[in-house]
């Protein structure tokens, strides 16, 4: 008798299962449908994507290149400017040298002769003795 029991619950339980586990291996089959389909789209537009990417990564490349170009000539020019910028610095201190003693002078030359000018207008006026 109590084997008949034991046997009854354990062909219950079995029955149990067997109805829980049907839905599940439903869901599992329609979980695995619709994977294939995604894996099937996958598979269909990782090639045009990766020709895509192929094509923005040679024009990626080639922008680099042509900023590296770019940076190339504005260092060069950056750097004529500065050689240029030495040469006025230069070319400044040379005229300063130069011509900066005689230009000093030059406010008190030019005093000089407006006093002698001055001088000489007044010797003229002045009214002549009689």
């Amino acid at each position: 008798m109590l084997q008949t029991i034991s046997i009854t619950i354990i062909a219950a339980a079995v029955v149990v299962v067997a109805i829980v586990l049907i839905p599940v291996i439903l869901q599992i089959r329609r979980t695995a449908c619709a994977a294939e389909k995604l894996f099937e789209t996958v598979r269909m537009e990782i090639v045009p994507l990766s020709h895509d990417l192929t094509v923005i990564s040679k024009e990626i490349s080639s922008i680099v290149q042509s900023i590296h170009r770019q940076v190339d000539r504005v260092e060069e020019g950056i750097a004529a400017v500065g050689d240029a910028a030495g040469r006025l610095r230069e070319f400044e201190e040379a005229v300063l040298t130069i011509a900066g003693g005689p230009l000093l002078k030059l406010p008190t030359v030019i005093s000089a002769v407006v006093r002698g000018i001055g001088a000489f207008v007044r010797f003229f006026r002045r009214p002549a003795a009689e």
